[in-house]
């Protein structure tokens, strides 16, 4: 029959797909009705892996509680686990790095079950290693699972590093709640219309409307700046070529948006009676231009341009803040950095 028990049913026969599938309905809904969407539940740090301190050929996965939706049945429902405190998995200990290639390992949250052939029933936080080779792939995993990081093992290693870690993490939410996600890929696969997300890479609240996602809140506005990290970057005009010292990067999004722009310059001058330009560009296009004089002699002083830029649906936007001389003999110095030199935008929806 098609009717399942309640897993609280007095006198009744209650078997553990029963009650997976009753405590999984208070889960957002996974890839059909009856299937809870596969995540951790979202908590400060929960399940980042992280390396240890000092670093050292191990990591250190931090305390969470998921969902693990079971694949092996349609019927299978959802596991809850918990890892209750911070596990220690030793990466390199386990598998020496390769003397010669990079290899790509993951590490996962693991649910298995005796009822659907396994040897053991257990959830369990583990390694999983790569292959090393010149181009590096992610190990298959399969199973019930969560990918909770990649770790890239350079050839050689012998410690691990944050810059070796990505984040693989996926979120869950109650039914109704605002699920979290990384990016485009991550969203519920099967969203019913009125399903929020939070797009963390965006920082925009999507609403599902039926066919397609969109901003949960029209005309929502989004704030970037000051500069993207290694920027600003010192330098000297050299003539009258234009010098790029500041940058800051719009990520697209999936819907058109007006750029206000604005950045700040501070410059030290040496020569005379001499005139510079300020310029602003976006995508290679001046959107804004600020020409300033300095004084008889070397000195310090800063100037502010302002733009409006276009930014279609879909497209990376680049702002560029450069400055170059137009009159008399002299040069610019500039690059001292934030809060000095800045580039600022509100991006509002078209």
């Amino acid at each position: 029959m098609p009717e399942r028990d309640s897993a609280w049913l007095s006198g009744g026969v209650v078997d553990a797909e029963d009650a997976r599938l009753a405590t999984g309905s208070l889960v957002a809904a996974g890839g059909s009705p009856v299937q809870s969407r596969t995540g951790l539940r979202p908590a400060a740090s929960a399940g980042r892996v992280a390396p240890t301190s000092p670093p050292s050929g191990k990591v250190q996965v931090n305390p969470f509680q998921a969902v693990i939706q079971g694949t092996r049945s349609p019927v299978a429902g959802s596991y809850l686990v918990t890892l209750d405190q911070a596990k220690t998995i030793d990466v390199l200990g386990a598998v020496p790095a390769h003397a010669t290639y990079t290899r790509y390992d993951l590490i996962v949250a693991r649910q298995t079950d005796a009822q659907y052939g396994d040897t053991t029933s257990a959830m369990t936080v583990s390694l999983v290693a790569g292959t090393p080779a010149q181009t590096p792939v992610e190990p298959t995993v399969a199973g019930d699972v969560i990918v909770l990081a990649r770790i890239t093992v350079p050839a050689n290693a012998t410690t691990i590093g944050s810059a070796q870690l990505l984040d693989r993490r996926v979120f869950t939410s109650s039914v109704g709640g605002v699920v979290p996600v990384h990016g485009e890929v991550n969203r519920p696969a099967v969203p019913y219309v009125g399903q929020l997300a939070y797009r963390q890479d965006l920082r925009v609240l999507e609403a599902y409307e039926g066919t397609a996602w969109k901003p949960a809140v029209a005309n929502s506005l989004a704030i970037y700046g000051p500069n993207d990290a290694g920027w600003p970057q010192g330098g000297d005009t050299v003539g009258g070529n234009r010098l790029v010292f500041n940058r800051l990067t719009i990520p697209a999004v999936y819907f058109p948006r007006r750029l206000l722009i604005t950045a700040i310059a501070f410059y030290d001058t040496s020569g005379a009676a001499d005139r510079y330009d300020i310029t602003l560009q976006a995508n290679g296009t001046t959107v804004g231009l600020t020409v300033v004089n300095t004084p008889i002699g070397a000195g310090m002083a800063t100037g502010s341009v302002t733009g409006i830029a276009s930014q279609p649906a879909d497209t990376v936007v680049t702002v560029e803040l450069g400055i170059q001389r137009f009159d008399g003999d002299g040069s610019a110095h500039v690059g001292w950095g934030h809060p000095y030199d800045s580039i600022n935008v509100l991006a509002i929806p078209s």
